[in-house]
């Protein structure tokens, strides 16, 4: 059983890894002019946050992806998956009902997550009963 467990948990550090480097394609967004959702171009603050956010995807994906093959590393992960999923999702609500950005741009972070949010949730409890 302890191990099936293992398996979930590593499935959810290893699916958010990937999400994670999928999101750090934004680091190439400015250099492809490929405009962020809701944005028609580019100014170089885009830019700037474009890559700020590809660069912190990027080193959060490389490192779930890493912990999944660590147990010894799957709380502290998932701590910081539940905080992170948590944290995202209401910046973008509160960004999308008292600073009026647009459905579209809230849309995919919120989702995302609210659905790890929801995950690193189970996972805690998974992780619980395990020890």
């Amino acid at each position: 059983m302890k191990q099936a467990k293992n398996k979930f948990i590593r499935i959810v550090l290893m699916s958010n890894g990937i999400v994670d480097l999928f999101a750090a394609l934004a680091l190439f967004f400015p250099v492809f002019n490929i405009p962020l959702p809701g944005y028609n171009s580019y100014t170089s603050e885009l830019a700037f946050i474009g890559g700020g956010w590809g660069i912190a995807a990027m080193t959060f994906g490389i490192g779930r992806i890493w912990t999944s093959y660590k147990p010894e590393f799957y709380w502290i992960m998932t701590v910081l998956g539940l905080l992170e999923g948590i944290t995202l999702s209401v910046f973008c609500l509160i960004s999308f009902i008292f600073l009026g950005i647009s459905f579209l741009q809230a849309m995919l972070p919120l989702s995302i997550g609210s659905i790890y949010g929801i995950l690193y949730v189970i996972v805690a409890f998974t992780f619980k009963k395990i020890n």
